[in-house]
């Protein structure tokens, strides 16, 4: 009985399509130089805010070492190209007066390349992180499980930058104006608490730069702390009757005048414990 032989690596390498003039792999990279104006920004992508300073930074690197990293884009069938990931280095290169710019052409998910090629450049804020993940989990019927594996994150990490989403609005609205005084593990903190007036407050000490994560988690502990009864206030009332009563009885065998303003407080004391009686 003859066996058969498996299939060599080199084999299959064989079989996959190559480009008859460069001789390259069919899924190699499709990199095209456009101009800037067939770029167009996503409405939706997941960078809310661009720094000017940081743009101009990025601008003067480019003209000295030029552009190290394609952008990504999707070709929008119109002649146009949508831009999948890359935006701030179209803005900086607009900034130096470009013309074109290299770009590699994909035909991937825009959502979840734009967000992971965010995320590996560590290049959003925890809110915009929050929000492009939320889009993603709504559009695609996600679990959390599932958008943590289409993202490179865990269950775990999805889920804690999910709830900053339900953040007071004021706090969502403040910080991206709040100079990244804030750092991004005590906004996590924050989102845990569940009292939203807590949260402000809380908020208020962190834009001033004197909040840190061990501040928040012992707060919450505090929170969780089983309170202490008040005392009986009964006792205590009764011992100051006893001693008003004393009072009264050496007041009553002076045989003291009372001025206007010691009758009324009397009066007063009167009616408050009528009231209390009932």
């Amino acid at each position: 009985m003859k066996l058969k032989r498996r299939p060599t690596y080199g084999a299959a390498l064989d079989r996959v399509a190559r480009d008859t003039l460069f001789g390259t792999s069919g899924d190699f990279p499709r990199l095209v130089e456009l101009d800037l104006d067939a770029l167009r920004p996503r409405p939706d992508q997941p960078r809310r805010t661009f720094d000017e300073a940081a743009l101009r930074e990025l601008a003067d690197s480019m003209a000295r070492v030029g552009l190290l990293h394609p952008l990504l884009v999707r070709d929008a069938g119109d002649g146009a190209y949508d831009i999948v990931a890359g935006e701030r280095r179209w803005r900086a290169a607009r900034l130096l007066g470009r013309r074109t710019l290299y770009a590699i052409v994909t035909d991937g998910d825009p959502d979840e390349i734009a967000l992971v090629e965010n995320l590996q450049r560590q290049d959003l804020d925890p809110l915009e992180e929050a929000d492009a993940l939320a889009r993603l989990m709504d559009r695609h019927a996600y679990t959390q499980a599932e958008l943590g594996a289409a993202v490179g994150k865990s269950q775990g990490q999805v889920s804690a930058t999910l709830r900053l989403l339900t953040l007071p609005a004021r706090i969502r609205e403040e910080y991206p104006t709040s100079d990244k005084r804030v750092p991004r593990s005590v906004l996590m903190e924050l989102a845990t608490i569940e009292d939203p007036a807590r949260q402000l407050a809380l908020w208020e000490q962190a834009r001033a730069g004197a909040l840190t994560v061990r501040a928040v988690r012992e707060e919450k502990a505090a929170a969780k702390a089983p309170r202490v009864p008040a005392a009986d206030p009964v006792p205590a009332v009764l011992r100051a009757v006893d001693r008003i009563s004393r009072s009264l009885e050496v007041l009553q065998a002076s045989r003291a005048d009372l001025n206007s303003d010691q009758r009324s407080r009397l009066a007063a004391l009167r009616r408050r414990i009528d009231a209390l009686l009932g």
